[in-house]
């Protein structure tokens, strides 16, 4: 009976642990197959000494127990973390004052031009800037350095990149769409306007989308970032927001970004942001459509900080990379936005364990080239404590390779693919503060701490893209 028990606890365990191992094997995991086909093997071996060696059954039976008290301890619920329920206000701890968009590093480096007006009137106020923004400038190739360096410029990806793109400037200058003063507005309750607007943004193709209300401290204080020669807009104070946002992100391909740092990662924000231009742009033509006033928040067109409107509207926390993370596609995702005036129903905060898991984690950090993101705990910056990123050094390791990167994304255990076992993962971590605890260590023992870039499919393929192991981060 109890060797009976045994037997099958165990072929049990060989099934999991065999659909783990074939699961990892088949999204190119490097180190996670070798662990697993080293326990399929192991819980293998134990069957004949169950048969045959009746000693062994007392600790093979205490091993078992241990897996299944491990199981009871990770379905011990606890209560969700209140700061994070709060939102963007439960990690605020002090004055916090608007960022003006003139001093982010891309309006700096990319749009102030040496000897006009603007270039002189900025470093004038912000001289402490102007040897870093200079010295990135020579690199050229804005936003991301000569494209594609780290392929050496290889076509086809960095073509992908520059087509979609392009994308960006056929819409991008149309983001704000105002109401037809002929026309009274088409009112509906705002329960039902908040269902058919999310379920319209995820129709265009959205993979998430939430309701705030817009808090005015993530509203830029001034304009910094010019795309259309409207630089009679430059430094002008921001316009009082519009009190909703629907805040939805678009799924970055897992195969395009475990290349990261290489060009198909790149080629793929591309594509997310030629899609946020016009999910958002669609969203505030329907609102002027029926009435209302809405403007797009989009790559070429930001009046607000996209991350911390998406923990408003429950899409996730802010993780120690300095990016949204989700509780279904981790920061493997792009973050817009459409504000109104239409009244909408708003959507809750929501806890899924991030802000705990990453204080354990640091796998971003630790493979970060640039080491722009902090291995030590929280800081309060502007009023608000969080993990600090050196949005510097990170901006110029864009330029050394000419992609974005995104190696923190590609290496976050939250990024892989949303199949049945990682989805299991993520619901003990944000249901269990076992789990919090314990995942982050075992994950780095099964996949390893530091990222290489993996294998991907012919189509998307570059000169560097055979999954390189001397190629770590």
């Amino acid at each position: 009976m109890f060797s009976g028990l045994l037997i099958a606890v165990d072929i049990l365990v060989v099934f999991a642990v065999l659909v783990f191992t074939l699961e990892s094997n088949r999204e190119g995991e490097p180190r996670a197959p070798k662990v697993g086909w080293a326990g399929v093997l192991f819980h293998l071996f134990l069957m004949p000494l169950i048969i045959f060696v009746p000693a062994s059954r007392i600790p093979i039976g205490i091993l078992f127990g241990i897996y299944v008290l491990f199981i009871l301890v990770c379905l011990i619920p606890g209560k969700p973390n209140p700061k994070v329920l709060r939102g963007t206000m439960g990690h605020v701890v002090g004055d916090v004052k608007r960022v003006d968009e003139r001093g982010i590093v891309f309006a700096r480096v990319e749009g102030l031009k040496p000897g006009t007006e603007q270039y002189g009137r900025y470093y004038e106020m912000h001289p402490e800037h102007k040897a870093y923004d200079d010295r990135r400038r020579e690199g050229g190739g804005f936003p991301v350095g000569p494209p594609g360096t780290v392929d050496n410029g290889y076509p086809p990806t960095v073509a992908m990149t520059e087509a979609t793109f392009h994308m960006c400037f056929f819409m991008g200058d149309h983001a704000v769409a105002g109401s037809d003063p002929e026309s009274s507005p088409h009112p509906l309750p705002p329960e039902q306007a908040s269902e058919i607007i999310k379920n319209f943004t995820l129709h265009l193709g959205a993979a998430l989308v939430g309701i705030c209300k817009v808090n005015p401290l993530w509203s830029y204080s001034n304009r910094g970032e010019i795309h259309f020669d409207n630089w009679g807009e430059w430094g002008q104070e921001m316009p009082e927001p519009f009190p909703y946002a629907v805040v939805f992100a678009t799924e970055m391909d897992y195969e395009h970004v475990v290349t990261a740092p290489h060009t198909p990662s790149l080629a793929e924000s591309a594509t997310q942001y030629s899609k946020g231009v016009y999910i958002s742009t669609a969203l505030a033509q329907w609102f002027s459509a029926m009435g209302y006033r809405a403007v797009a928040h989009h790559f070429f067109h930001y009046d607000l900080l996209p991350v911390p409107l998406a923990v408003d509207a429950g899409l996730g926390e802010l993780g120690r990379l300095g990016y949204l993370m989700t509780g279904r596609l981790g920061p493997r995702v792009r973050v817009f936005a459409t504000t109104t005036d239409m009244p909408l129903a708003p959507d809750k905060p929501v806890s899924i364990g991030a802000d705990e898991f990453c204080q354990r984690c640091k796998k971003c950090a630790m493979s970060c080239p640039s080491r722009s993101i902090p291995l030590e705990g929280k800081v309060v910056h502007n009023g608000v404590e969080k993990w600090k990123l050196n949005e510097e050094s990170c901006y110029e390791f864009w330029g050394k390779v000419g992609t974005d990167c995104a190696i923190c994304m590609a290496v976050c255990p939250f990024s892989r693919p949303d199949t049945p076992m990682h989805r299991l993962v993520r619901w003990f971590v944000a249901r269990s503060p076992a789990a919090k605890i314990i995942f982050p260590y075992l994950d780095n023992w099964i996949y390893g701490k530091k990222w290489h870039p993996r294998t991907v499919s012919s189509w998307l393929s570059y000169p560097k893209g055979k999954g390189r192991k001397e190629e770590v981060y």
